[in-house]
């Protein structure tokens, strides 16, 4: 399988990025509701992409938008926890990577979503002290332009742990 930032498209980044510049401080369910429910797929790809950025270039702050455009595309289209934590999981793992607490990371974001589930979720996840790639089906690559996440084939990837 190939990297993320050969495998996930970019072309809908930049109406991630406009969504998120017009994302307020503290975001709000009235903000949600007023995006248009197919931008969760530009966020969520978005995040994906960003988190490898956020690696190459040494980044909190692309970091944290990472995990923010992730956490507002859950917001935008409520799939299984499990989803969210396996596309969680390599931010995460960056944060660690860049030396920032994971849990400090998802907590500044968690504190910008709206009031409810994806928020707890992120939060909780932050604080998470077991997380690893293989555990959440990931696997660090180098390509020739740096660094990057591959999921791993189902067929080798274990269960995602739950929250529980």
């Amino acid at each position: 399988m190939k990297p993320n930032l050969d495998r996930i498209p970019g072309q809908q980044d930049r109406l991630a990025e406009e969504i998120l510049a017009r994302a307020p401080r503290r975001i709000e369910q009235t903000f949600v509701r007023s995006l248009d429910p197919a931008a969760a797929l530009a966020l969520g790809r978005y995040g994906t992409r960003l988190a490898t950025l956020a690696l190459r270039q040494k980044s909190v702050g692309l970091l944290r938008r990472s995990v923010l455009a992730t956490g507002l595309a859950r917001c935008l289209a409520s799939d299984d926890d499990r989803d969210i934590m396996v596309a969680l999981a390599v931010p995460w793992i960056v944060a660690q990577q860049l030396g920032t607490s994971p849990a400090e990371a998802f907590a500044t974001v968690s504190a910008t979503l709206p009031e409810g589930p994806t928020a707890r979720l992120v939060q909780a996840f932050g604080a998470r002290t077991d997380i690893t790639l293989k555990a959440f089906g990931w696997e660090l690559v180098t390509t020739a332009d740096g660094p990057d996440f591959r999921p791993v084939p189902w067929s080798r990837s274990p269960q995602v742990p739950d929250m529980r």
